[in-house]
């Protein structure tokens, strides 16, 4: 059960934050061999000089920021990481968001840090 924390500019339209989303969810599903059903996401629209980034870190040029952050219990390997890593850029790219603008961080923690509800099981 991961946790998609998505921090984009307010002047983005609802619309395309939402397909961005969607870009994110099928990485995870591609490069982590995630449920499709297995989604839980939340967008933040801020002003966008609340998305601060080095302009040229690593040689890249960022313009218009877009952060995105996983946190799951599940510890997967950097190979896996990095297979999502590369599929949620390509997906961004499709609707628009350039490589050098995208920035994925994915957290592992412990089963015990999550409550799934009520009805829900945990392992």
């Amino acid at each position: 059960m991961p946790l998609v924390t998505l921090e984009v500019a307010d002047t983005v339209p609802p619309a395309t934050r939402l397909a961005y989303a969607d870009a994110v969810h099928r990485g995870l599903v591609e490069g982590l061999h995630l449920d499709a059903g297995d989604r839980f996401c939340v967008i933040h629209p801020l002003p966008e000089d609340h998305l601060i980034a080095d302009r040229h870190y690593l040689g890249g040029e960022r313009r218009h920021p877009l952060y995105v952050r996983v946190q799951a219990t599940h510890g997967w390997g950097v190979a896996d990481k990095e297979a999502a890593f590369q599929a949620i850029a390509r997906n961004l790219q499709a609707e628009g968001v350039r490589p050098d603008d995208v920035f994925v961080v994915i957290t592992d923690n412990h089963v015990g840090d999550w409550y799934p509800g009520a009805r829900g099981t945990k392992g």
